[in-house]
């Protein structure tokens, strides 16, 4: 209740501090940009400034080694088009059983290998169509890519994240690896992974500074 509540909150103080935030962005050159998220954190980057969505990842998530497949041969994933399924036929159909409601409703697109969990679509043509347009606003020039700790995750994926050629990357953890793009959300230390990144998606981050490439972006760390 507490979560939602906060929420409503936020996204209507958006529609007045959202575009005060993009200015600075704009000023600076550094308003399109692309987020590469493997789930729906991304989507309240773009509503905290108030620009369009500008990447296809909106409004679903990926299981991490999915994940981590589709940043590493980003182009190549993002030239198919999807195939879509429904859960029964799923690699991950006993995960998301046991998930429940959206998980099992929603549809599931299939990119060679990869499966995208489309959580917020109804339909396929819905998803299919939302992606497909989104794909096409990508800024290839300035992308960003954002992980968390969560959907099967293991040390071996926070690694290859870890380890992907661009500065501009995060990886939200639940303790410390040592790892270079980590950024620990301390209310999950006890817990075995993140457990919910988008209530307080920009408590560890400064969006802006990480925006404007601004090596100083980690918060509380």
């Amino acid at each position: 209740m507490v979560t939602n509540i906060q929420l409503k909150i936020r996204e209507k103080s958006n529609l007045i501090l959202g575009p005060f935030r993009r200015k600075i962005l704009e000023k600076a050159g550094k308003n399109k940009f692309t987020i590469i998220s493997n789930n729906c954190w991304g989507g309240h980057v773009y509503r905290w400034f108030q620009i369009g969505y500008n990447s296809p990842t909106i409004g679903l998530y990926l299981f991490s080694g999915d994940y981590i497949k589709l940043i590493y041969n980003l182009k190549y994933y993002l030239s198919l088009d999807p195939l879509f399924i429904t859960y029964r036929d799923s690699k991950y159909r006993k995960i998301l059983e046991k998930r429940g409601g959206a998980n099992v409703k929603c549809p599931i697109g299939v990119l060679d290998d990869i499966e995208i969990i489309f959580l917020h679509y109804k339909t396929p043509e819905e998803a299919l169509s939302k992606w497909n347009r989104r794909k096409r606003r990508i800024f290839w020039d300035n992308l960003y890519f954002k992980m968390s700790e969560q959907n099967e995750c293991t040390i071996e994926h926070l690694k290859a994240f870890d380890q992907l050629p661009t500065s501009n990357k995060f990886v939200f953890t639940h303790k410390d690896y040592g790892l270079v793009s980590q950024i620990v959300f301390k209310e999950f230390i006890n817990d075995d992974y993140v457990l919910n990144d988008t209530t307080h998606f920009n408590r560890y981050i400064s969006l802006l500074s990480w925006l404007l490439q601004d090596k100083n972006f980690k918060k509380h760390q």
